[in-house]
């Protein structure tokens, strides 16, 4: 039997995707179905609640296409399409460029493209990414991986206007949501520093506004600040 009103989330096998499809899984009616890459707990975890799972490494050959297809055998209609599939890279790093536009910018604008039936068979769907707050200041060392951010904001707007009223497309731009496990505690205070509200929130504020999202009518072709007021810090 083929969904409706599915949820597609992409790069949820860990972290803030992982949180997400938890939270659709558990607090909603909407059918999941997610990426991964690897092996991980919480893939079997979403699993276990009903999620459905789709393996896929996109910056191999076909497997883009591959996963388009595969979504499509399985739904009838899309709810909403959230790329949160990212990856960061050094500029130093072997292939840091093309790793980081296929992911943050080819994989959006194909899914968009590929997924626009169902999307349009909802009664009212949202496409939204997850970039960064540093695309707005720059780094000299996150040449790439801004770029590709950069890129994935303005494609936010372009297909805002290109599919119209019919799907609401709207992009996340976190700072700190979470620190990793290895960051030493050094680390930790600097980059609390950084922000006028210095919290590490989490990723509930991401479902939050995710959720914001899709409950407003009235939005679309937006980059939200998600940044505790890191935009206005020297």
């Amino acid at each position: 039997m083929r969904l409706n009103n599915a949820i597609v989330i992409t790069g949820a096998g860990q972290r803030i995707g992982y949180y997400l499809a938890n939270q659709f899984l558990t607090h909603t009616d909407f059918p999941v179905i997610f990426s991964y890459r690897t092996e991980r707990s919480g893939v079997a975890a979403l699993q276990a609640k009903g999620g459905i799972a789709i393996r896929a490494d996109f910056n191999q050959p076909g497997e883009i296409a591959c996963f388009i297809e595969q979504v499509n055998q399985r739904v009838t209609s899309l709810r909403a399409l959230i790329h949160n599939a990212s990856v960061w890279l050094d500029d130093d790093a072997p292939t840091s460029f093309e790793q980081q536009m296929r992911l943050h910018v080819e994989l959006p604008y194909q899914l968009n493209r590929g997924l626009v039936d169902p999307l349009n068979a909802s009664a009212g769907a949202d496409i939204i990414s997850i970039s960064d707050a540093k695309v707005a200041r720059g780094s000299g060392h996150q040449v790439a991986y801004l770029a590709s951010k950069a890129a994935l904001q303005s494609m936010t707007k372009s297909f805002a206007l290109a599919y119209g009223s019919k799907v609401k497309v709207n992009d996340i731009a976190p700072a700190l949501i979470m620190f990793n496990q290895g960051d030493d505690a050094e680390y930790r205070q600097q980059r609390l520093k950084e922000n006028l509200i210095p919290i590490e929130p989490g990723p509930e504020v991401v479902w939050q506004t995710v959720n914001f999202i899709m409950s407003n009518p009235y939005l679309t072709g937006q980059v939200i600040g998600l940044d505790g007021g890191r935009n206005l810090m020297p």
